[in-house]
């Protein structure tokens, strides 16, 4: 008698269990459906309906970073740019959302870059390692965002002060550029590290910071 009572309740736990999951299952895969619908949603020809789609994508967070990161690949050029927008707002996990946002400074679009640069500056601080590592891309654009972004960023300066120096003999004019500017957004901080350069780097960092201090001793004045 008492193994038929605990066949019985074996057998009720495990199909209590079976519906548990296909609760948990349903309502994941409507989830995930949602998030697909809104990510078409965003190439709408009606403005209303791209404005919907991007404002519940927000409100539904991580969960849909997968999906956005996969619309990246779009062909549609303002999905992208809303894309990058989200996953700046989102914010969340750093990890999955900034090298994706990264890779979209060589978007072959300017709106999708610039887009892209915003996100990664309102995210901040965590960006910075991420950053630092796009110095290696063999894109000189997106070298040219990365150090754009840590000046404007700003923190930790121990770290970003070394990457940006480090920048000064970049093979590109334009990332020198950037990276000069960005020394100088920093400013008196960068001074005494752009001095080491100048007395110790190879020729073209040494030219480079020569500019960088001479431009910061005017802004001084």
């Amino acid at each position: 008698m008492s193994s038929n009572k605990n066949s019985a309740l074996r057998f009720s736990f495990s199909v209590l269990l079976f519906v548990i999951y296909g609760f948990f299952f349903v309502g994941c895969r409507s989830s995930e459906h949602e998030i697909e619908k809104y990510i078409l949603q965003m190439a709408a020809t009606g403005a209303n309906d791209r404005a919907s789609a991007v404002k519940r994508l927000k409100e539904i967070g991580a969960p849909a970073v997968p999906n956005l990161i996969l619309a990246l690949d779009s062909q549609d050029l303002a999905v992208r740019a809303n894309v990058v927008w989200l996953l700046g707002e989102i914010g969340e996990p750093v990890e999955k959302i900034v090298p994706f946002l990264i890779r979209a400074f060589a978007d072959s679009d300017q709106n999708v870059r610039t887009t892209a640069l915003l996100s990664i500056i309102s995210i901040g601080n965590p960006t910075v390692p991420f950053l630092i590592d796009a110095f290696g891309h063999p894109n000189a654009g997106v070298r040219q965002q990365s150090a754009f972004a840590l000046g404007e960023i700003g923190q930790p300066i121990s770290l970003i002060i070394p990457a940006l120096i480090g920048n000064l003999d970049d093979s590109e004019w334009n990332v020198r550029r950037v990276s000069v500017r960005a020394l100088l957004n920093i400013g008196q901080p960068a001074e005494p590290q752009l001095i080491e350069a100048l007395n110790n780097g190879n020729r073209e960092t040494r030219r480079t910071a020569r500019i960088a201090l001479d431009q910061m001793a005017h802004r001084k004045r």
